[in-house]
């Protein structure tokens, strides 16, 4: 008698946790809900506006945008523009230009290409703007945004999505 009492309680002890799961799982509807849609704002949005630092330097890519289309490109590929909001953070002045930015797609590297490019000479504690124009294939709406200049060894990655254009 003994046996089946203890696994009488047992089952009732689990239909209760079953329960009591089952009704916490319904309070948090639409808390989880919002966790999705910022979840996927996340990655719609990927490490744009993410600040990342380096020995002297803190840069933010802040926008991302197709500034020249595959049918306006005579090469068939597209013009990304890519805006950087950078501060030096050492006790020296710090020259960091677009050229210093490269994107990485599979095993392709491809660099700054025409238009205005940023480039400056930024003062200790101070913060500089400015645009880098890069080509890319048609295709590719995500990437991976480099700083990997030549004369220094920082570097800092971004996982980077081309919003799609709203007609």
């Amino acid at each position: 008698m003994k046996k089946l009492t203890k696994i009488t309680n047992t089952a009732a002890i689990l239909t209760c946790s079953a329960l009591l799961l089952t009704g916490c799982g319904n309070t948090n509807d639409s808390s989880s809900q919002a966790t999705k849609q910022t979840e996927t704002k996340k990655q719609d949005q990927a490490d744009l506006n993410k600040m990342k630092s380096t020995k002297q330097l803190e840069i933010t890519p802040t926008k991302v945008s197709n500034e020249v289309s595959p049918e306006e490109n005579k090469k068939g590929n597209k013009i990304v523009k890519i805006h950087y909001k950078i501060k030096n953070t050492s006790a020296k002045d710090f020259t960091v230009a677009a050229n210093d930015f490269i994107i990485n797609i599979g095993e392709n590297y491809y660099y700054m290409g025409s238009g205005i490019n940023y480039a400056d000479a930024i003062k200790p504690g101070a913060t500089s703007e400015g645009d880098g124009y890069y080509e890319i294939p048609k295709d590719y709406n995500e990437f991976k945004l480099m700083y990997q200049p030549l004369s220094i060894e920082e570097r800092a990655a971004w996982d980077i999505i081309v919003p799609q254009d709203k007609k």
